[in-house]
């Protein structure tokens, strides 16, 4: 445990290693202790995400105090999905965790939680322990996960193996690809087998929980109109913060960099350096394409390798009733 205040859940990029507070005064305490602990539950909705599709700018945009306090993030739900990846029983441990995380800020305001996308192992269980929540998984298109992945620095691409493990040890779609779809033979090749096998976990996630508790959010409805989208996204979650508000809040944040918020970003930089990625690598982005459409795109099924359809435009997302 560690006492901050809500500036640090504003300014910090995310709230595992990254968080501007000093981890080295985290006080340790037992789990039985946090369970047995008196915690006022407040409203929660989820934020998952397949990485490299603008969640930390949505993050970014729902985070509305006092209705809203967004954690983007998290560590202890990264070191829970790392549990579960290393196949150790997790009995428990969700329900205290989320309740901890779940505790509003302010008089009746809600918490959205975004998880590290390789938390998507966990997405059943979140789920599972917030009955009466709403979730929204936001995802990209394949040709914008590679150029993405060849935005980043060698260091992150060479954790692309371990993510493809992970994607692959959280659903059944490992069984279903051939012994050439798991050698991918280059880095973008890896890159879209992750982005693929990411997929048929958010399609799992969806069939579970049912559509009138999952939406998924394609990256570019939400760059594209920005202010609306994050409206629409508010009240599919259930939040009760003023949509003129959310708007106005959706214009400051998508003018800057939402992992650097003093470095000014917007749809035409991002699109600038898209252009820039496919020039200087067309080539071996048109081969990586190539492979992933011969090799692991036909494992698929038809509901991941799909765009997300597009959220009505009437200005009210479509619910139950």
């Amino acid at each position: 445990m560690l006492r901050v205040d809500e500036d640090v859940i504003d300014r910090s990029s995310f709230l595992d290693t990254r968080i501007e507070a000093p981890l080295d005064q985290v006080v340790r305490c037992s789990v039985a202790q946090a369970a047995a602990a008196t915690m006022h539950g407040g409203r929660i909705a989820w934020l998952f995400h397949t990485s490299f599709c603008a969640s930390t700018l949505l993050a970014r945009a729902l985070h509305l105090a006092p209705f809203t306090v967004a954690l983007k993030e998290p560590l202890v739900l990264r070191r829970l999905a790392d549990a579960r990846y290393r196949g150790w029983s997790l009995d428990g441990l969700v329900e205290p965790c989320v309740r901890l995380l779940g505790r509003p800020w302010h008089p009746d305001g809600a918490v959205v939680i975004k998880p590290t996308h390789v938390a998507l192992n966990l997405a059943g269980d979140l789920l599972a322990a917030t009955p009466g929540s709403r979730a929204i998984v936001v995802t990209c298109s394949l040709p914008e996960f590679l150029i993405s992945n060849l935005k980043k620095p060698a260091s992150s691409q060479a954790r692309i193996p371990e993510l493809i493990e992970r994607m692959l040890r959280a659903s059944s779609f490992g069984a279903r690809l051939s012994p050439a779809a798991l050698r991918p033979p280059d880095m973008l090749c890896a890159a879209g087998l992750q982005w693929a096998a990411t997929r048929e976990i958010v399609r799992d996630v969806v069939a579970s929980a049912g559509a009138d508790r999952v939406r998924v959010l394609d990256m570019q409805p939400l760059l594209a109109n920005l202010g609306d989208t994050v409206v629409e996204c508010a009240r599919w979650l259930q939040l009760r913060a003023p949509a003129a508000a959310l708007a106005a809040q959706a214009r400051e944040v998508g003018a800057r960099n939402a992992k650097a918020m003093e470095v000014p970003y917007g749809p035409e930089r991002r699109a600038y350096e898209a252009s820039l990625v496919v020039h200087h690598h067309g080539e071996p982005l048109q081969r990586a394409l190539g492979w992933l459409r011969n090799l692991v795109v036909p494992a698929m099924t038809p509901e991941a390798w799909a765009t997300p359809a597009a959220w009505p435009a009437s200005g009210r997302v479509a619910g139950p009733g």
